[in-house]
């Protein structure tokens, strides 16, 4: 979780080249992809309040990004009236481990894996301005734990310490830290099926619409 993110340079990307969102009008699940680093939530936020379908699904492949922006999407998800369902597909490191607490429904793909740390960032001054900036850090990562907290039921002092020994998962061990719901293992259906109607699903799947 970054809070320098967001004074870097933010012009080598289009402001919403990090997330795509297809709603399309043949299912009732619209997919929000989110597979880069997150920097800026105004855009992400209209653009969600447009989505009217009855589900959501957010598909996380992010090494993180701003520790503000990540929770700005994280609140903006849970307050949707749309039921939501969070996927990690690759890895929600840092913030993008937040934005995947915002399911109902929190899955990780098999293979994937999330990252939990306490907030970093740069600063520079005096040694007044150094111990407000350390004390700024230290209430986000009092922030981030309530979350975790507050999605599994446990104790915010428990993701503290997993958060300051920077604690990676795979999809079995985010399930039993109470970071996630359940482990899906994407499969293959390959009996009596042929390559076009394979090749077909491969593209309706990568656009985001449901096949049979």
């Amino acid at each position: 979780m970054d809070l320098s993110a967001r004074n870097r340079a933010t012009a080598r990307l289009p402001r919403t080249a990090w997330y795509t969102i297809h709603n399309r009008a043949e299912t009732d699940t619209t997919v929000v992809r989110v597979f880069d680093e997150v920097l800026g939530s105004d855009e992400f936020t209209r653009d969600l309040d447009a989505i009217d379908s009855p589900r959501i699904r957010v598909e996380i492949n992010s090494p993180g990004g701003d520790v503000f922006d990540g929770v700005a999407l994280y609140n903006a998800l849970r307050a949707h009236p749309a039921h939501v369902t969070t996927r990690v597909t690759g890895v929600a490191a840092s913030i993008a481990s937040v934005i995947a607490q915002a399911g109902d429904r929190r899955v990780m793909l098999g293979g994937a894996q999330m990252m939990i740390h306490r907030a970093w960032g740069l600063a520079m001054g005096d040694g007044d301005e150094m111990r407000t900036f350390a004390a700024l850090l230290d209430r986000q990562d009092d922030v981030i734990a309530k979350i975790y907290a507050n999605r599994s039921g446990r104790t915010p002092a428990s993701y503290l310490k997993l958060m300051a020994a920077e604690t990676w998962f795979d999809a079995r061990q985010a399930v039993t830290a109470g970071l996630a719901d359940e482990v899906i293992e994407p499969s293959r259906h390959t009996d009596n099926v042929d390559g076009t109607a394979l090749y077909a699903q491969f593209v309706a799947t990568s656009h985001g619409i449901p096949t049979t």
